[in-house]
């Protein structure tokens, strides 16, 4: 499968200041991408946290960049190798080049993308403007897992600004779990997708 990624995509991460490494099979154990997109749908009581930057912040991007690497960095999203990178999933839909949007899952095949971090990266600017990371500059839209699933993270943009949610052990929280029946049951969507759904939710189940 990592060597069918698409070269448009490889370059594209690129030019954001990211690496791809590989494409992650749907692992039994790790949240699936549809499943880690419902965390803004969480409440506080689940243990999700938000941080929020106004629209109206001066230097909206370099601020969106600063908050994500921090919150990034505290909560677990990087794992970081022996000389010193850092990396994480993506979550991209690896046959078209199309933001992550909720509304676009049928048709579409989305899978984790293990990437990693390079000296000068720009994830509100270059990455957001790629279509990778969003809608366009300033208009992120994405989620992104740990290498182990322990954590989530889904950025969007809101009436009140631009952001992102943070969730950890999704397969501990009980709305995830229900959405991630919803989509095994759906019949819209790629059936690698719900399948993944299936199995991550019996994997719940035997934890």
């Amino acid at each position: 499968m990592t060597a069918d990624f698409p070269r448009e995509l490889v370059d594209k991460l690129s030019r954001a200041g990211f690496k791809f490494l590989e494409v992650v099979e749907t692992r039994d154990d790790l949240v699936p991408y549809l499943v880690a997109r419902y965390a803004t749908y969480l409440q506080a009581e689940d243990g999700r946290w938000d941080v929020v930057i106004k629209h109206d912040e001066p230097n909206l991007g370099a601020r969106f960049n600063a908050e994500w690497e921090r919150a990034a960095q505290e909560c677990g999203l990087f794992s970081t190798t022996s000389d010193g990178r850092r990396e994480f999933l993506l979550g991209l839909d690896i046959l078209t080049d199309v933001s992550n949007e909720e509304d676009e899952e049928d048709s579409h095949s989305y899978r984790w993308v293990r990437v990693q971090l390079c000296d000068e990266w720009d994830v509100a600017g270059a990455g957001c403007a790629s279509g990778l990371f969003g809608a366009g500059e300033n208009n992120p839209s994405f989620a992104a897992t740990s290498l182990n699933g322990d954590v989530v993270m889904v950025a969007g943009y809101w009436q009140v600004g631009i952001g992102f949610t943070v969730a950890s052990h999704p397969e501990r929280i009980a709305t995830l779990r229900e959405h991630a029946k919803r989509i095994a049951s759906y019949d819209h969507v790629e059936p690698a997708q719900w399948q993944w759904a299936e199995r991550w939710l019996s994997q719940c189940q035997g934890r």
